[in-house]
């Protein structure tokens, strides 16, 4: 996932106190933007009133939502993949459960291109590694 703008990488956090009421406003105007992530929004918003430019160069598009569920399980074996791979590098050995990850992930990556179990052809397999 590419973050902040070609050649320069964000390095700087800013924080800010919201009263409840504030983060339910903020949040219901970040979800009729369809981002996913409220930092993503708010750096958007701030960007477009200081450049008058609409988003942000760099910024995570947002997912088709024909590819939404895709998307979130793509995301979700990633995360188990990842994790599993902590748990093998903590316990020097490779766990079982890692191949299965990596081939749900594979699988997940194909379903968000588009390519279903029955539509897979080798070149796509080969493609992905």
């Amino acid at each position: 996932m590419v973050r902040g703008t070609q050649g320069e990488k964000r390095t700087h956090c800013v924080s800010v106190r919201l009263t409840p009421q504030e983060l339910e406003r903020w949040r219901k105007a970040q979800a009729a933007t369809g981002r996913r992530e409220l930092g993503a929004w708010v750096r958007a918003v701030v960007t477009e009133r200081l450049t008058g430019r609409r988003g942000v160069p760099g910024d995570i598009p947002v997912v088709p939502e024909v590819n939404r569920q895709a998307f979130d399980q793509l995301a979700a074996a990633a995360n188990n993949l990842n994790q599993l791979t902590r748990y093998s590098h903590e316990q020097r050995e490779l766990h079982a459960a890692i191949q299965a990850a990596a081939e749900e992930v594979g699988r997940a990556a194909l379903a968000v291109r588009g390519l279903g179990p029955d539509r897979v052809t080798a070149d796509d397999i080969e493609a992905d590694h």
